[in-house]
């Protein structure tokens, strides 16, 4: 397994984004297979993903965001994502105290999600920009109502409460967990 996320990250650092000019940043949490966002025994996910501030280390506006891949791909209903400044340094089990008084901004919507598997990553095609300020932590919050039992995995490492999730698209509180995903942040110049 290890060998297996080895390539997969390198790939992720090696790969450039198509076209994109700017900067990535790189976030290698480890290498463990997480079912977080995209899988749910019942109907629905709510999950919130913290990315510390000292990993990200870069001002700017984020223009796609991307979580390194596992496992394959998947289809999903109504599906949202959100970015959120938070001061907080660990997740609680209140998805709206995680945001710290900040409002989370919706920068996707689809009202059906296959989701891409695209260079070792799963892309979140941004609508909306998000500017990333570098002082506070950052929330990748995503739900979903529909697409429950698919077997789709993304890379994560043993962070203390980084995650929060619920089997529930509106839940307002969830469970916190011990994961910090790996991801791809771009930014415009």
């Amino acid at each position: 397994m290890k060998g297996i996320a080895a390539v997969s990250f390198a790939v992720l650092i090696a790969a450039p984004l198509a076209g994109a000019t700017g900067h990535n940043v790189y976030i290698f949490n480890g290498d463990t297979g997480s079912a977080y966002p995209w899988y749910s025994p019942e109907e629905g996910m709510r999950c919130q993903m913290l990315f510390d501030r000292d990993k990200i280390d870069y001002a700017g506006t984020i223009t796609e965001f991307e979580l390194e891949k596992m496992l394959p791909s998947g289809t999903y209903g109504n599906v949202k994502f959100y970015l959120c400044h938070t001061p907080l340094s660990a997740l609680t089990t209140s998805f709206s105290s995680n945001y710290g008084g900040n409002t989370p901004k919706m920068v996707a919507s689809f009202s059906s999600y296959a989701l891409p598997n695209v260079g070792g990553v799963y892309p979140i095609p941004m609508a909306e920009t998000f500017d990333y300020n570098n002082r506070d932590n950052l929330i990748l919050e995503v739900t979903w109502e529909t697409g429950a039992r698919q077997k789709v995995l993304v890379l994560a490492g043993s962070l203390t409460a980084h995650l929060c999730s619920a089997y529930d698209d509106e839940a307002t509180t969830g469970t916190v967990g011990d994961e910090g995903h790996n991801a791809r942040i771009h930014f415009d110049a």
